[in-house]
């Protein structure tokens, strides 16, 4: 029996897809070939260890060239989108 294991950007990106409202978690698992039980605890563990992102023990230094700047706004702007969706669960 073969194990796949997958790196965390891609299952953020299958939870961020999964928590979309105008999609549904049987066409994000048929879309990458996952079991719905995989999907469900990845999204368990993104609600209960999210937080972790935010520790600010884990903060480091903002380098001011433009480059390092554009990444730094591409996160924030994921971790926004990850704040909408789970409020939008825990309503």
């Amino acid at each position: 029996m073969s194990y796949v294991r997958y790196d965390s950007k891609f299952k953020l990106q299958v939870v961020l897809e999964s928590l979309n409202p105008n999609t549904t978690i049987e066409s994000v698992r048929s879309k990458y070939g996952l079991s719905k039980n995989a999907i469900s605890s990845w999204r368990g563990k993104l609600l209960k260890f999210g937080h972790k992102a935010f520790d600010e023990s884990d903060t480091k230094p903002v380098s001011e060239s433009p480059e390092e700047l554009k990444k730094i706004i591409a996160d924030i702007t994921v971790e926004n989108a990850i704040l909408k969706k789970l409020s939008n669960l825990k309503r």
